[in-house]
């Protein structure tokens, strides 16, 4: 069959001409979760009976899977079968031979739907950029034999237009440069985006949304926070950090997850000072490292850098290990751990040849 782009899909929808099997899954969940119940609800109706239409979770047995779509639909013109999460990670090299003969011969009444709206791979352990053979033999599958439809992160200009998009079917009004400060507090999340986008629709009552409202209402997310909290510490400013890393704290945030974002901050910048001195560039070191839609990252990343020395930001790498090791390896409050790695940050500043 074939892997959809998001047009692709939507012709396909507003068409009716569903086929029988389907892949859903990708970074942005937002749009996992939309395209999988507007195609669930092609397939079977709004209100679909419970004879027509199946859900099934992540550690459904293949043959069950099999068995709720061999069924015949009752009500509508189709049986309609959503498999959420599915672990392709567990199946062994039997339940990949069967489901190639299954998915070869579906039954032409059937829509079944493989979605992923919280995971992107069967095991959370791994990660979207470390797909497994297993993975890519089901997706290889569901393209040869069904649709797949691969949802990426939307870059900010596409994000700009969405904010904007619901605001007029809000009723209210908004520009792309408060929509841009929008996703400058939240990140690019379009859950979050939808949230926090419905709640200054609900405030501005037909009006127009400006950026006093967004200072006032908008809800910033742990990785603005956290870039913050690293700007805090390239200044020397002690109780801007404490201030950021309290409202961490408060907002029940993980230290461990405090730590990966915030060694993420000066892993870039020292990609970035490396690559400079290397003779590379910003693109080079993103499609090294594959940061696709986020090279902006790289950009703010390479100014920052000048800030400091090479040795300066090595230290600051070394400061960031050793956190790490001792909060993977000893029984130490982790929250005190973070609160000595902002200090002894903040004195590698002073201390370095900025």
């Amino acid at each position: 069959m074939a892997k959809l782009t998001e047009q692709d899909f939507k012709k396909e929808l507003s068409s009716g001409d569903l086929k029988n099997l389907y892949l859903i899954y990708g970074e942005e969940k937002y749009l996992v979760k939309k395209y999988t119940e507007q195609l669930y609800t092609k397939a079977a109706g709004k209100e679909p009976s419970d004879f027509d239409f199946v859900k099934l979770g992540s550690s459904s047995p293949i043959e069950d899977i099999i068995s709720a779509s061999e069924q015949l639909p009752v009500f509508s013109g189709y049986k309609c079968v959503v498999v959420t999460d599915y672990n392709a990670e567990s199946l062994n090299d039997s339940d990949i031979k069967l489901i190639e003969k299954f998915f070869s011969d579906i039954s032409p009444s059937t829509v079944l739907i493989f979605t992923m709206p919280t995971k992107e791979l069967g095991d959370s352990k791994k990660t979207a950029d470390k797909k497994s053979g297993k993975f890519k033999k089901f997706v290889s599958l569901t393209e040869k034999y069904g649709n797949v439809l691969e949802l990426q992160k939307r870059g900010d200009i596409a994000l700009e237009k969405q904010l904007v998009s619901w605001a007029e079917k809000g009723g209210c009004r908004l520009d792309r440069i408060n929509a841009s400060k929008i996703i400058a507090s939240c990140g690019t999340d379009m859950t979050l985006l939808r949230n926090e986008t419905d709640k200054l629709i609900a405030y501005a009552d037909g009006g127009e949304i400006d950026e006093k409202m967004i200072k006032m209402l908008v809800v910033k997310n742990t990785e603005v926070r956290i870039f913050a909290l690293s700007e805090c510490i390239s200044k020397g400013d002690y109780n801007g950090a404490y201030k950021q890393l309290f409202i961490l704290f408060e907002q029940n945030e993980k230290p461990e997850v405090i730590l990966s974002v915030l060694s993420s901050v000066y892993i870039d910048m020292y990609r970035m000072r490396v690559a400079s001195e290397s003779g590379k560039t910003i693109s080079d070191v993103s499609s090294d490292f594959k940061y696709g839609k986020r090279e902006f990252i790289l950009k703010n990343a390479q100014n920052n850098s000048r800030r400091y020395s090479t040795k300066t930001l090595r230290r600051f790498l070394d400061i960031i290990l050793d956190t790490d090791m001792k909060i993977k390896s000893t029984p130490s409050d982790n929250r005190i751990l973070i609160e000595t790695l902002i200090s002894r940050l903040l004195i590698a500043v002073m201390e370095g040849e900025n």
